[in-house]
């Protein structure tokens, strides 16, 4: 697969992303994701935290929002891949490869209109606090140096995460004071899940996320079904 080529990020513009992850500094934001994702010539990015509080923090459209949650319910993709090997995971064609290591993630990202996905970990050392994903709608390989300007993006994101966390508490539950949580119902109704059918809150996301994939829709949107009484889970459902 060849490589599409977009320009090197500007020096002004690269400097003023980055000084928004400064230390007191306004932080990242919907705005942020879509000015790095236009810079790098990409189409959209997220960025996902992992703990035991899986959580979409950030994202700079729809799309991305929508990918992510994919690979939420089926624990599967780039982006979780990324986050636990705490490796790169750049697909540059999702029909490729990967479409048969990952049928379900591919054929879900197709849908979408996305043909390429690149996962960056955000890592320090041993640690991952999660990643940063951009998608393309079609599918071409990252340049060289636009991974290195990615990379120097994740490793900025990262010291921000990690100045917001206490050392006890991971960075998610540390933001979660001033972000709107993309996936609030979602934990909510697995808790609730988890006090109906009288199972571990592990089992309960489980069965939510089968449900959301067997019927085709977007986890959020079974979730709030569930909180506001309209959906009963099946006891047996099947998994993803």
């Amino acid at each position: 697969m060849s490589e599409l080529r977009s320009p090197i990020m500007p020096d002004d513009a690269f400097r003023d992303v980055r000084k928004q992850l400064q230390t007191g500094g306004p932080g990242p934001s919907a705005r942020w994701c879509a000015r790095c994702a236009a810079l790098l010539g990409l189409d959209g990015a997220a960025i996902s935290l992992c703990a035991s509080l899986a959580e979409l923090m950030w994202f700079s459209d729809e799309v991305s929002a929508r990918l992510e949650d994919l690979q939420f319910t089926l624990g599967q993709g780039p982006t979780v891949e990324a986050a636990e090997c705490g490796a790169l995971c750049l697909v540059a064609d999702v029909a490729g490869e990967y479409g048969g290591r990952w049928p379900q993630f591919a054929a879900g990202a197709e849908a979408l209109g996305v043909r390429a996905v690149f996962a960056f970990p955000l890592s320090l050392g041993p640690l991952t606090v999660g990643a940063l994903t951009f998608y393309r709608r079609s599918a071409h390989a990252m340049g060289r140096h636009v991974v290195d300007d990615a990379l120097v993006l994740c490793d900025a994101l990262t010291v921000f995460l990690l100045s917001r966390s206490d050392g006890h508490k991971p960075p998610a539950l540390r933001l979660a004071r001033s972000v709107e949580l993309h996936r609030a119902e979602v934990h909510q109704a697995t808790g609730m899940l988890s006090v109906q059918l009288q199972v571990s809150a592990s089992e309960a996301l489980l069965r939510l996320r089968a449900h959301a994939y067997s019927a085709g829709r977007p986890i959020t949107e079974v979730a709030h079904d569930i909180l506001a009484r309209r959906l009963t889970l099946a006891e047996h459902p099947h998994s993803p």
